[in-house]
């Protein structure tokens, strides 16, 4: 029997010899009442494991028993708090998000207000003793991470702006309300108590900013929102998963994304991004808009078929999304008819059974106009259940719905020579609009009486071209047309000309010529009395006459040359275009701040959203600039000036065994024994390699539940450490029977695993501080806040600093080398730090932080390469600017990634610094991830690397090269894989080909005398890669390590072509069995394989001490020994 550590460590933990163990930290609280050790009684004899097996069975019935009288003494004086919890939800209304609880005391009610899906709770207590009693609290709860409680010094609250849904101060210590309102997000409550009533303040929703109810803002087709706020992205106001779709040649993960009231929904498919053979996981997802907690979810059983190809439509999914206050109206099926949703809990209110095969959906004065189709949805014809319906046989129709009484009002029906354009149904004010061929049509909202429709006069601008014809027939896949009202106008576009009609009869009012987009609608935008048509944006025209009224010819100075148009509709502010060439360029309409951020992009086939003041990124697949850009959805501000500057205590703390640290660290060995694993992937190389062997013949020493996600281990001496992820927990464990060391508690998320040094234990933690724990009993030396202000927000689930540490910080040659940060161009840069080990004291320090380029940086245009790169115009001008963007490397900005050195250098990515952390113009070559190390997704565009990261000049992503060698007769002219570990004269590898291969490649030491070359050569330069061996493996590799003339591939089975739904979920999710191969070093056979009962997390194992330590899937650290 194991015990989880979730919950054990407050209640103790029986192993596998049937003892026992209760952490360090829970004796000295519980007063050693359960004490540290209580073994078994029986000896060796034959009937040891009946005895053993009898004391376990009579040990877990005796904990039972007292758990659960513990439990009901526990659960009568926690009832309180449960139910004050509930009235001050009730109270102030606020239904999920983050929870703000000031003076918490011993953590009760903190712990309360986060029993609930959908909260997120952060307890701010000055009492160092009252911080450590709610830990205790909150952990025995098994709420740790969710709720988390930290020490505060008063006055000025550690939060961004607008991000706190719920404040709870019984006494507000100082704190002015002018700071409680700062932090609320709009739309949020404070319940405070005053004079002994409690009381609820609720911030007000600001007049400047705006909502973005449907794909196209609202039911009138004009992408523009009337929000102030939004601006070029400067700062992180929240993160969430997936960090990436699916795949970029498939049909988008994310159909659509819109926001009403403060929160934000989308419709995702969360399945694997490793593998399009996992079918589609799809959800309608709603987070809260102004920090990204998840509200609720719910599973959607069919949508758009995922395999579908990429740019081949439909064009309608973005279109089957709605949110008006607090409704939320969809199809749950794709050809299902349209639900109406509560919008705070997801449950469905009403379904429209008349409606069944949607395909768009509107809502204009209360009036739901949704298109439908007969036999099915058009868009459901992909889909291999309906393959075989001919959707160009289908029959259209328009259904008007009154909300508020379920009455439908009328429907309209298409005819064979009146067939509807996609996309093309708007409204405004009592009308409706919509193409039919080449007609325009208006119809009276309530009656749906037609009023008036037209067909456009021949163009005179643009003379037809060959095969064009065809842009005024509808198309199953992308539609070209557009169409939006505003005003008295109706602007009408396809592929060659824009007219202009008057919303009364219909009357043409002027023509221009437009051009649709890469595969997508001409973008229309109307705002201040001007229309703007994409996809350059040049020219601003008068609304009545189509006079030209203002020019941007500077734009072009702007974009990135190089590569076609983003694949999706671009949005507009009152103040922005927002235009998508390469990432975010930010077209200034009132004054000329034009800049361009190609550092964060827009998913495939939906775009971007600007409103709530912010700019929404969904998640993307995309391999384009991989040096610096973002992953993950994204919620971003623009520049501000924060109005209170956080006061802190002393970066550096002294932990109580500070003075006793200042007697390790160097002076105790820093060395480890080349039998040891003391950091991540072995050294600072990253390796992954260990001369030392490993028996062939393994069996299990002992195993432990340690929580829900597990990181690597580490190992030194008769410690392994590894992190408990989401607990915020490091634990320290006995290798010789697993036995609990000890436990600690950071402030924030353990991504990886701690680096062991001269008897310390150094690691970082999301909370932007470093940590420096006594390895033999995990008492704190030293803590440093590595970021510049203490201010938090929310990432992933859970509240982090803004500048996070990764877990795993460099140390060499007696300094701790961290950095504190995402990305050199959000929040300032990213900040990084060389440490003295023993004391914390900051020996050397730099700030890597990315400059914006704006319009006027460069001017000679753009120059053409060789013509063996043949998409590729490189952007001379950006040469000069300060991203040294081209088509499609962005070699002047970098994100976070665990550090890695040669050596000699230290690397952040591909950024390179000397050991006094100055950063060096030569690169050089070293382990990088295009991703980041961590990254275990295993998309089709991640990969790990030995080379100098210089992509620049490349003719395509590249990911084409890497994943089609030769493509564009250029190769990858370094090793890289799927994973990589290496020595002094041999890289492994694994490649994702026809199937998983692993090889073997030539390999030389790093040194500062190599040539300079870019990892990515045309083919006149490159040197095709030669393998000294290479073999498939039926496996899903998911961790790789060298032993001495050994490699151990850890993994899971492989997912069969036409896998059952259920079985291939649970096989990439780790719930099935794991697999452990012994494969020769030298030739690639396989020398041994053993079944584990979960497979390995993402670089899962480490050997030490001729041990094999394996993270588990399941939670389970597990040992395995020759002995």
């Amino acid at each position: 029997m194991m015990i989880t550590l979730e919950k054990r460590l407050i209640w103790g933990r029986l192993n596998q010899e049937g003892r026992l163990y209760v952490s360090a930290e829970e004796q000295q609280a519980t007063s050693g009442h359960h004490g540290s050790f209580i073994n078994t009684i029986a000896d060796k004899s034959p009937n040891m494991k009946d005895a053993r097996t009898m004391y376990k069975m009579r040990w877990c019935v005796f904990l039972s028993v007292m758990l659960l009288g513990l439990l009901w003494i526990q659960s009568d004086s926690d009832a309180n708090e449960l139910d004050e919890a509930a009235e001050i939800l009730k109270a102030t209304g606020v239904q999920g998000g983050l929870v703000i609880h000031i003076n918490c005391g011993d953590g009760k009610l903190t712990a309360a207000l986060g029993v609930r899906d959908g909260y997120l709770v952060n307890g701010l207590e000055k009492n160092a003793q009252a911080v450590k009693a709610a830990t205790r609290h909150i952990r025995s709860s098994g709420l740790s991470g969710k709720v988390t409680v930290e020490r505060w010094s008063g006055k000025y609250l550690p939060y961004i702006d607008n991000i706190v849904n719920l404040i709870v101060a019984e006494n507000l210590m100082g704190v002015s309300m002018v700071e409680v309102m700062r932090i609320l997000r709009p739309g949020g409550a404070a319940y405070i108590k005053k004079r002994g009533k409690w009381n609820t303040i609720r911030k007000p929703w600001p007049v400047n900013i705006d909502e973005w109810t449907h794909f196209l803002h609202d039911a009138s087709g004009n992408a523009v929102s009337q929000d102030k706020v939004v601006g070029p992205p400067r700062h992180m106001q929240w993160l969430a998963t997936p960090k990436w779709s699916r795949n970029h040649h498939n049909l988008a993960s994310i159909s659509s994304v819109v926001s009403a009231r403060g929160r934000l929904f989308y419709i995702v498919d969360e399945a694997t991004s490793g593998s399009m053979l996992v079918p589609g996981k799809w959800s309608l997802t709603a987070r809260d808009a102004f920090n990204g907690i998840l509200l609720w979810k719910r599973p959607i059983s069919i949508w758009a078929w995922e395999q579908q190809r990429f740019r081949t439509g439909p064009v309608q999914l973005p279109r089957l999304l709605v949110a008006v206050n607090d409704r939320v109206y969809m199809p749950l099926g794709i050809n299902e008819p349209v639900s109406a949703l509560d919008a705070a809990t997801g449950k469905v209110i009403t379904t429209y059974e008349q409606t069944k095969g949607t395909e768009e959906i509107i809502l204009n004065e209360g009036v739901l106009l949704i298109v439908k189709s007969k036999p099915i949805a058009e868009q459901a014809a992909i889909h291999p259940k309906w393959q075989g319906n001919k959707s160009s046989a289908n029959v259209k129709s328009i259904v008007a719905i009154n909300i508020n009484t379920n009455e439908e009002l009328w429907t309209w029906q298409e005819r064979d020579s009146a067939r509807l354009m996609p996309l093309t149904l708007t409204a405004k004010n009592e009308r409706v609009f919509f193409q039919t061929d080449s007609e325009v049509s208006c119809l009276d909202l309530r009656t749906g009486q037609p009023l008036w429709n037209t067909t456009p006069m021949p163009s005179k601008i643009t003379k037809s071209r060959k095969g064009k014809a065809a842009a005024l027939k509808r198309k199953v896949g992308w539609s070209t047309a557009t169409l939006v009202v505003h005003d008295e106008i109706v602007l009408w576009a396809n592929e060659r000309n824009l007219t202009a009609l008057s919303v009364i009869d219909g009357s043409q009012l002027w023509q221009c010529p437009c051009q649709a987009g890469f595969k997508s609608s001409v973008d229309v935008f109307v705002t201040s009395g001007l229309v703007w048509v994409g996809p350059d944006y040049n020219v601003g025209r008068d609304l009545m006459s189509g006079e030209v009224k203002r020019r941007l010819l500077e734009l072009d100075d702007l974009r990135t040359a190089g590569h076609h148009h983003r694949c999706y509709r671009e949005k507009a502010t009152s103040g922005y275009i927002i235009g998508g060439y390469r990432g975010m360029e930010f077209f200034d309409l009132v004054g000329n701040d034009h800049s361009r951020n190609n550092w964060v992009r827009g998913t495939c086939q939906y775009g971007i959203l600007p409103c709530n003041g912010l700019v929404y990124a969904p998640s993307h697949a995309c391999g384009c600039l991989m040096e610096a850009k973002l992953y993950g959805f994204w919620a971003l501000s623009a520049e501000k000036k924060r109005g209170i500057k956080i006061t802190e205590r002393p970066r550096l703390e002294k932990g109580p065994v500070y003075n006793a640290g200042k007697s390790l660290g160097p002076s105790t060995g820093a060395a480890h024994s080349a039998a040891e694993w003391p950091t991540y992937r072995h050294d600072v190389l990253r390796s992954g390699s260990t001369p030392s062997a490993v028996p062939l013949s393994l069996k299990q020493a002992w195993q432990v539940k340690v929580a829900g996600k597990v990181s690597p281990p580490v190992i030194a001496g008769n410690t392994v450490v590894v992190s408990a992820i989401d607990e915020h927990c490091v634990i320290a464990l006995n290798t010789n029977d697993g036995s609990n060391r000890w436990m600690f508690t950071a402030g924030g998320r353990v991504d990886s695993p701690p680096t062991i040094y001269g008897g310390l234990v150094f690691f970082g933690s999301a909370d932007g501080y470093v940590y420096c724990l006594r390895l033999k009993d995990g008492e704190l030396v030293w803590r440093f806040r590595a970021s510049p202000q203490d201010l938090r927000t929310v990432a992933f689930e859970r509240v982090e600093s803004v500048w996070p540490v990764h877990g795993s910080v460099l140390v060499l040659d007696r300094v701790v080398y961290v950095t504190a940060g995402r990305s050199s161009y959000l929040d300032g840069g990213i900040y990084m730090y060389g440490l003295e080990p023993s004391t914390g004291r900051v020996l050397y320090e730099t700030h890597v932080r990315s400059l914006h380029p704006k319009a006027d940086e460069g001017k000679e245009g753009p120059i053409e390469m060789s013509k063996k790169f043949t998409q590729n115009a490189t952007d001379a001008k950006t040469f000069q600017a300060p991203d040294l963007s081209d088509a499609f490397s962005m070699k002047g900005g970098t994100t976070t990634d665990v550090l890695v050195s040669d050596g000699e250098s230290i690397y952040l990515r591909t950024f390179r610094f000397n050991r006094e952390c100055v950063q060096q113009e030569k690169m050089a070559r070293h382990l990088f991830s295009t991703s980041s190390l961590l990254d275990g997704h295993e998309n089709h565009r991640s990969h790990l690397m030995i080379g100098t990261g210089d992509f620049s000049r490349i003719p395509v992503a590249y990911s084409w090269i890497a994943n089609r060698p030769g493509r564009h007769k250029s190769y990858v002219a370094v090793p890289y894989g799927l994973t990589l570990v290496f020595d002094d004269k041999t890289v492994w590898g694994i490649r994702r080909l026809k199937d998983y291969t692993l090889y073997a490649e030539v390999h030389k030491p790093f040194t500062d005398e190599d040539e300079e070359l870019p990892d990515l050569r045309a083919a006149q330069q490159s040197i095709k890669p030669t393998w000294k061996w290479s073999t498939t493996i039926g496996m899903r590799p998911r961790t790789l390590v060298r032993a001495g003339d050994v490699l151990l591939l850890g993994g899971m089975p492989n997912i069969a072509e036409n896998e059952n739904e259920p079985e291939a979920f649970a096989k990439f999710e780790g719930r099935r069995k794991g697999l452990l191969w012994f494969i020769s070093a030298n030739d690639g056979t396989k020398v041994s394989a053993f079944n584990m009962e979960a497979p390995p997390v993402w670089d899962g194992m480490a050997i030490a001490n001729e041990r094999l330590y394996i993270s588990r899937a399941d939670g389970v650290l597990e040992c395995l020994s020759g002995k």
